[in-house]
């Protein structure tokens, strides 16, 4: 029976067996992971169907072996009773002897017709009397039976339990190989330990295929799963890389603003600087002028007062 550890390799057969199974697999405080799980149940029901039908055949076994030590005790029983049988019957032949009947007498073969209506009566008895064996009878006991006759039957008629006894025992002996040779001819036909085993290979085989079929689809969704883990990942960072690009770019406007801004102010610095000199000359210009008139004016005063003198 094929009931054993089996281990599942997925894809490179170097790498350690998947009984773990990754994540979604792996053994957690108190918890079984349900390759391990479906194989012990797997596991549990052959056991139990090989072990029922072991069980089963052990209980057969007894059977027939107390039937065959039920036949043993009959057999002592009529050995028993056989014994006794042959203890009368003994005491019958003394008790010819003692009475000098000839076995080939009237008497005597008028006895042996007595003790075969006797037993014609007996449970079981094939015997059978004719109409001579009748109509002899009847004679036998119309002129009555001599005391060796009377005493003999007696002694027959204590044989009645024992016959009985052995008849039932023998009835029962063969009732018992009756049932045994029926339970054997029952075991030809079923085979049960071969079909118990059989049944425990087909579900570990059904077993293995989903556990197979487990180990695969927990491989495609652990692929499935780091896929879609590695799309958002890339997702990420294209976001995180045009963000970036976008801060650049912004910094860029931003740094070329800053610099027409700056030559904006070089252009207004240097045109102040231009109209600051342009006043400071116009200062200085209206200053000369200014300090010439102040000299044509001293040069009038000072005619005036050439004048006056």
């Amino acid at each position: 029976m094929k009931i054993q550890n089996t281990k599942f390799f997925v894809g490179d057969q170097n790498q350690k067996p998947m009984n773990k199974m990754g994540p979604k697999f792996a053994k957690q405080s108190g918890v079984v992971d349900p390759v391990t799980a479906k194989k012990d149940s797997a596991k549990k029901r052959a056991l139990k169907i090989v072990g029922d039908a072991f069980s089963n055949e052990r209980k057969i076994d007894n059977d027939i072996t107390s039937r065959r030590e039920k036949i043993g005790e009959l057999l002592n029983k009529i050995g028993d009773a056989r014994k006794s049988i042959g203890a009368l019957e003994k005491s019958r032949a003394e008790l010819r002897d003692f009475y000098g009947v000839a076995e080939d007498s009237d008497e005597e073969l008028d006895l042996k017709l007595l003790e075969k209506e006797f037993r014609k009566d007996m449970p079981g008895s094939k015997v059978k009397l004719s109409g001579e064996e009748y109509a002899r009878l009847a004679e036998i006991k119309e002129n009555g039976l001599t005391e060796y006759q009377q005493r003999s039957m007696e002694l027959l008629e204590f044989e009645s339990p024992f016959l009985e006894e052995a008849y039932e025992a023998e009835k029962s002996i063969y009732d018992e190989e009756r049932v045994i040779n029926g339970i054997k001819l029952e075991r030809l036909k079923h085979h049960a330990i071969l079909d118990a085993t059989k049944q425990a290979d087909e579900i570990m085989d059904e077993a293995s295929k989903e556990i197979v079929k487990m180990i695969v689809d927990a491989a495609k969704e652990n692929i499935k799963k780091k896929a879609e883990e590695e799309k958002e990942k890339a997702k990420a960072e294209k976001e995180k890389k045009e963000e970036l690009e976008e801060k650049a770019e912004s910094a860029k406007e931003k740094r070329k603003a800053n610099e027409k801004l700056t030559e904006e102010l070089i252009e207004n610095v240097s045109e102040a600087t231009t109209i600051a000199n342009d006043v400071r000359e116009a200062q200085q210009e209206v200053k000369e002028m200014l300090n010439k008139m102040k000299l044509i004016e001293d040069d009038i005063k000072g005619s005036a007062v050439d004048e006056n003198l």
